[in-house]
């Protein structure tokens, strides 16, 4: 009888070895949750409940211009006080693709984007005196400058409205992704220095960009590349003449 409780108990104690615990490796909501969840302050439990709180369900809306926003002319924000870097840190340390993603040159300026102007001289260029009237002094004497007065910024836009209308939050942790932007300060008006006869005007143009982005309003689609379409230049267009 106690042989047979021995051997009983040894194949037990042999099966219970053989058995290898299988541990399932946690998804990536999961791994968000727990991440955001570690990084909340924590509560004091001694701290009252207030009585009758309702938690309440908020409909993010992607078409809703951000807090960011001053005005419904502007297609980003360059400063966002809610911009989401907690999430934004996450995803860029559990995307294994995410380097493949992203490219930036950190350093711009005209010294490697705009031949012959050097970026000291850009940065002093002086529009003060045009008005934007074909008629007026300041059409034909200034300061340096390009026919065209314009804003130009090298900048890192935090949130952008898409091509498709949506705003997005632009990863910039870590993942720098610089701009060059330049805006019309006068579109539609006439070019510096040509004479009023040539009806020329100053025109907005646009390019698209691809870069690296976050949909605040729907976390489960990660990192991904968005389109936006950003002010890239201000030129002079000259219509045809008429004798």
């Amino acid at each position: 009888m106690k042989l047979t409780m021995l051997l009983v108990s040894a194949v037990l104690i042999v099966g219970a070895f053989a058995q290898k615990p299988t541990s399932k490796r946690p998804s990536l909501h999961q791994r968000k949750s727990a991440f955001l969840q570690r990084s909340k302050p924590r509560q004091n439990p001694n701290s009252p409940v207030p009585q009758g709180k309702r938690v309440e369900y908020v409909y993010c809306d992607p078409r809703s211009p951000p807090t960011c926003v001053k005005s419904l002319n502007e297609t980003f924000c360059l400063k966002d006080v809610d911009y989401p870097e907690k999430d934004i840190k996450y995803y860029i340390a559990y995307d294994p693709l995410v380097g493949k993603k992203h490219a930036d040159i950190g350093v711009q300026s005209a010294d490697n984007l705009v031949d012959g102007v050097t970026s000291l001289e850009e940065k002093h260029f002086d529009y003060s005196l045009y008005n934007g009237s074909p008629f007026s002094r300041g059409h034909w004497v200034g300061g340096d400058g390009y026919i065209c007065p314009s804003d130009v910024l090298y900048v890192r836009p935090k949130r952008a409205l898409n091509v498709e209308g949506e705003w997005r939050v632009i990863v910039q942790d870590n993942y720098t992704q610089t701009q060059r932007f330049e805006t019309c300060l006068f579109p539609g008006a006439s070019c510096r220095t040509i004479a009023p006869c040539y009806r020329t005007k100053c025109v907005q143009k646009y390019i698209y960009h691809r870069m690296l982005s976050y949909d605040p309003c729907d976390v489960t689609k990660g990192l991904f590349i968005d389109i936006y379409k950003f002010p890239s230049a201000c030129s002079c267009h000259t219509p045809k003449r008429f004798y």
